[in-house]
């Protein structure tokens, strides 16, 4: 088996087990994943990688959005929603300037709520404690080191 085929395994049991909280977190993962993807493809000028990338983030962000309860979620499914348009926005500038420092900010974005996340959901008590590990480093993270905060 070979690595991708392992993390298709991995994801598909983490699925099957997670809380409702945990999927919203598997979907963030996923986004920061993709996002990771479209600045080393920017980097290396692989347009059909960075689309394809691109691509897959919007169709997360679209699954993200869609499932906002507007019932239940009142103030926070708002919140949440504008907060993913804005996403949307700033991932598509970066996508049309060609700008791999431009996912800089939605990549900590969804680094941070995804760590509140994290801490709403008991289950995921050691997920709260980390953040994705198999994530490459972005353009930021030379910043929020030099801050004093690692990702």
């Amino acid at each position: 088996m070979n690595s991708k085929q392992t993390e298709l395994s991995y994801r598909r049991a983490a699925v099957a087990n997670a809380s409702s909280v945990g999927l919203v977190i598997t979907m963030y993962d996923l986004l920061v994943q993709d996002l990771t993807q479209a600045v080393n493809a920017l980097e290396k000028g692989d347009i059909e990688a960075r689309s394809a990338a691109i691509k897959h983030a919007f169709l997360v962000l679209q699954q993200l959005q869609g499932s906002l309860n507007w019932e239940k979620g009142g103030e926070a499914a708002k919140n949440l929603s504008r907060f993913y348009s804005f996403l949307r926005g700033r991932i598509w500038e970066a996508h049309v300037k060609k700008d791999p420092h431009a996912l800089s900010e939605p990549i900590n974005l969804l680094l941070d709520v995804r760590q509140a996340w994290a801490q709403v959901d008991p289950a995921n008590s050691q997920a709260a404690a980390t953040r994705p590990a198999d994530r490459p480093a972005t353009p930021a993270d030379d910043e929020k080191t030099a801050g004093g905060w690692t990702a």
